[in-house]
């Protein structure tokens, strides 16, 4: 499993997790958030993640507590997101599906064979 952040600019960050580990919300706060606020401040050295707002689905991990306390720590924004909210969802209409068949049949030996070519197909769409 990955977690991947992008932006209208691109990928922001793509991060695997542990084979069978489940992504709660310790791991979003300690591992994902960190490296993603890392991220967005190489591409953004002046103004930092400085009024970013973020689009999370509902997940558990994504809207307890904890997040939502490191976001404000961050001085990030989490946008609400209505459920059955397709609008907002728009990578499981026009991303996912076109990442399955980009994957299909292929053999990727590592998680870092995977991570790479997941990062060239993502680069890929204009």
């Amino acid at each position: 499993m990955y977690t991947i952040f992008f932006s209208s600019h691109g990928i922001v960050l793509q991060l695997p997790c542990e084979s069978g580990k489940a992504v709660t919300a310790t791991f979003f706060t300690e591992q994902v958030l960190p490296n993603l606020i890392k991220n967005i401040e190489k591409y953004r050295p002046k103004t930092g993640t400085l009024g970013m707002k973020i689009l999370t689905d509902n997940t558990s991990s994504h809207t307890a507590k904890l997040t939502k306390n490191f976001l404000d720590l961050e001085g990030l924004e989490l946008l609400p997101h209505p459920p059955y909210s397709p609008g907002l969802a728009l990578c499981d209409f026009w991303l996912f599906p076109k990442l399955k068949i980009y994957l299909q049949g292929k053999d990727f030996n590592t998680l870092q064979a995977l991570g790479t070519g997941l990062y060239q197909y993502f680069k890929s769409i204009p």
